[in-house]
């Protein structure tokens, strides 16, 4: 019969990579992991010591005789007699127990304490970095691999630096000193002990392998259980709208009746691989028995020894099976580490100049000089594209869906590099300035509107530290949303629901504003303001933006008509270039590409500008 099993392949470059990458934590814990490591040496020590008083008893207190074979290191106890000797036994018994739990306890509470630390410091590394990794990356990544890089792959990392290596020494120390053991107490006897492994190594390959992948496809059935009960809360309108109800429960019943069958699949293959075990066990000790009360008999070894061999045969079994178990773990672990450090290897999205520029001072003048941009080889986003966006006016930049008018803010923000070309703000290059500096100086609303779920108040203030009450009150009014807020009853105090989804489209988007006009800032962009809004809310957007243009360098983001009254000069964008610009008076006055494609109502050019009077 030939076994199918792949043993566990521990990385040993790959986990000298992670210590030195990841050790630097464990410094200022170096005591604590000294003295967990020798308390768990010392309580695999102690485990070998476990049946020894039971020998001296059998052999120096129930069959103390001058005929029986006696241990040269044990000799000294012919001194005293049996009830002493069953005192100290007894004595011996109770100290291994005392000083195992207090050792025990010693490396459980210094690992927890060390491990903790060393999550929340891998944890908060790994956060910041990610939070700092270009906009690219995260455009291509779910967020649920993010949360398990963050999550369970830390936590392996945990156990990898902390515990699985130096449990795997102390069972590997464990095994070498119970056959050590054996073996100086009686080679031959060892020796037929030592005969059932092969039987259990070949058990446990088998059955590891059938385990291994009987759980593997428990986990995905498990995971299908969990993806659809997620899709079905996160689509829950939908599925009472069409009263699906029934249809989704049938879905999510034959996954769990299939999660079921796999569930007892894996209970019925380790029941069995227990059982094997027990058997072989058992056969192996049978022979140790048969062969060692024989040699007992003939005074060869003392009963005690018999004990000691019967003993180390029963529990050799768990030390052999944690340590397969544990080398797996490590392969695995290692695999994710090396992920992790990938991760933490990204460059940044900006690496920032040492003599950077602070923006604190600068007015808005945009200049775009022959941009070229795409976010992946094959689609061509801006090509040779050059524009001007005046300082302290608005511009507004009108264009079909998928022109790149959103990749113009994004550019403007250093959320992207473009791969050739310069952008400038007021005379020097936007690589000049310092990232945090130029984009306090900014004040974005991007396409979807996004809020927190937390208070009305903090979502407002999420754009500023520390705002005071008084400035979010006067940036909601500016907004025109203090008087829905007010009607709410714990006002500014409000939880807003995930995502904002007890709000309506308007009251999202008049908070977003509130929040864009917290900062005050010189440069405001606004990206497609009237998405997803009715025509008052759009009249309501319009007239903020209003309030908001004086003094500032605005630039409005839409493919809607309607905003142009607020324009004091248009870009109009198509086939990734720059087609038009100028005062919106002079785009509509000839027939160019800007008013062929919007084909201009007569009555509003006529109601908006003078010209046309």
């Amino acid at each position: 019969m030939r076994i199918k099993y792949n043993l566990p392949k521990i990385r040993f470059k790959s986990l000298r990579r992670i210590f030195k990458h990841f050790g630097g934590h464990l410094k200022q814990h170096k005591m604590r992991l000294v003295v967990g490591s020798m308390s768990l040496l010392g309580v695999t020590l102690l485990s070998l010591l476990r049946p020894w008083p039971l020998k001296i008893v059998f052999d120096y207190v129930l069959i103390k005789s001058g005929k029986i074979k006696t241990d040269e290191v044990l000799s000294f106890l012919n001194n005293f007699d049996p009830m002493t000797v069953l005192a100290l036994a007894a004595l011996g018994i109770l100290l291994v127990a005392v000083l195992r739990g207090l050792l025990t306890y010693t490396y459980g509470i210094y690992s927890k304490i060390v491990g903790h630390h060393l999550v929340a410091n891998i944890r908060m590394q790994l956060f910041s970095h990610v939070q700092r990794l270009p906009l690219s990356y995260h455009d291509y990544r779910e967020t649920g691999e993010l949360m398990t890089r963050m999550t369970s792959d830390i936590s392996l990392l945990q156990d990898l630096l902390i515990s699985m290596v130096i449990n795997l020494a102390s069972q590997i120390i464990l095994i070498i000193g119970m056959f050590g053991i054996m073996f100086w107490l009686d080679w031959q006897l060892a020796l037929i002990a030592v005969a059932a492994l092969p039987f259990f190594a070949l058990t446990a390959m088998k059955f590891s392998f059938k385990i291994k992948d009987s759980a593997r496809k428990q986990r995905l059935m498990y995971g299908k259980i969990v993806a659809s009960v997620q899709e079905t809360f996160a689509g829950i309108s939908q599925v009472k709208t069409f009263s699906q109800e029934k249809r989704r429960e049938r879905l999510i019943g034959r996954s769990i009746d299939k999660d079921i069958s796999a569930n007892v699949k894996t209970a019925r293959l380790t029941a069995n691989y227990a059982r094997i075990v027990d058997i072989i066990t058992a056969v192996g000790m049978c022979a140790v028995l048969w062969v060692g009360a024989q040699k007992a008999m003939l005074e060869e070894i003392s009963p005690g020894d018999l004990l000691i061999f019967l003993s180390y045969l029963r529990g050799i079994y768990r030390p052999l099976k944690n340590v397969a178990q544990i080398s797996a773990k490590i392969a695995k672990a290692t695999i994710r580490g090396e992920k992790t450090i990938e991760l933490l290897e990204m460059e940044p999205e900006v690496l920032e100049k040492a003599d950077g520029l602070s923006a604190q001072q600068i007015k808005g003048d945009i200049e775009f000089k022959s941009i070229n941009f795409s976010y992946t080889p094959e689609q061509q986003i801006l090509m040779d594209f050059s524009c001007s966006i005046p300082k302290q006016k608005t511009t507004i930049i009108f264009g079909p869906t998928g022109a790149g008018k959103s990749t113009i803010a994004k550019l403007v923000l250093r959320l992207y590099k473009p791969s050739s070309g310069e952008i400038t703000i007021d005379g020097k290059n936007i690589d000049d300035y310092k990232v945090r500096s130029l984009r306090k100086r900014i004040s974005p609303l991007a396409q979807e509107t996004f809020l927190f779920r937390t208070s009305i108040a903090e979502n407002i203030s999420f754009s500023k530290n520390k705002a005071s009450i008084e400035e979010i009150i006067e940036a909601a009014k500016l907004a025109g949303a203090h008087d829905f807020i007010m009607n709410f009853r714990e006002g500014y105090e409000t939880l807003v629901g995930e995502g904002g989804l007890t709000l309506s489209g308007g009251q999202r988007q008049k908070i977003s504003f509130a929040r864009a006009a917290m900062r005050k800032s010189p440069v405001m962009i606004f990206d497609e303001p009237a998405t997803g809004l009715d025509v008052h809310a759009e009249k309501d957007a319009k007239e903020i933006l209003q309030r908001l243009k004086k003094d500032k360098t605005m630039l409005i983001i839409t493919h809607r008509i309607n905003f142009l009254p607020l324009a004091d000069w248009v870009i109009f964008i198509n086939d990734v270039r720059m087609i038009e610009q100028g005062t919106p008076e002079e785009l509509l006055s000839k027939e160019g590409a800007f008013k062929k494609f919007f084909s201009i109502d007569a009555k509003m050019l006529k109601e908006h500008f003078s010209v046309f009077k």
